[in-house]
């Protein structure tokens, strides 16, 4: 769990792995094994480093629930990115001939919808 909010959390925010280690002082290394397949999880000074620098909780980077703040914008964001992240990235790989009428028809939808 905290792998993959981690990893959502730094794509949502266009940052690189470089970049948030400049940003919390961690190096990249480390802040890579939180990210590959061993999950490590990292301690409590470094999660709250983590989270202040990706403007969250260390709650919501271990659980994926902030209670204190679940009202933000930022987490409806969020949700919205991570359920339809996979769906962006395979229509950015479109030709644009190809994405341009599949983008008129969701323009539709969602005004037929309203």
């Amino acid at each position: 769990m905290f792998r993959d909010n981690l990893k959502d959390l730094i794509d949502y925010k266009g940052l690189r792995t470089k970049e948030l280690a400049t940003l919390t002082g961690i190096n990249k290394r480390t802040i890579d094994s939180y990210l590959d397949s061993r999950a490590v999880v990292p301690n409590a000074e470094i999660a709250v480093k983590l989270a202040r620098a990706l403007d969250t909780t260390v709650e919501f980077l271990v659980t994926g629930v902030d209670s204190a703040n679940k009202e933000q914008r930022i987490y409806e964001d969020f949700e919205i990115y991570r359920k339809y992240k996979n769906i962006a990235l395979e229509l950015d790989s479109l030709p644009p001939d190809l994405l341009k009428p599949i983008t008129a028809m969701i323009h539709t939808a969602a005004e037929m919808k309203s």
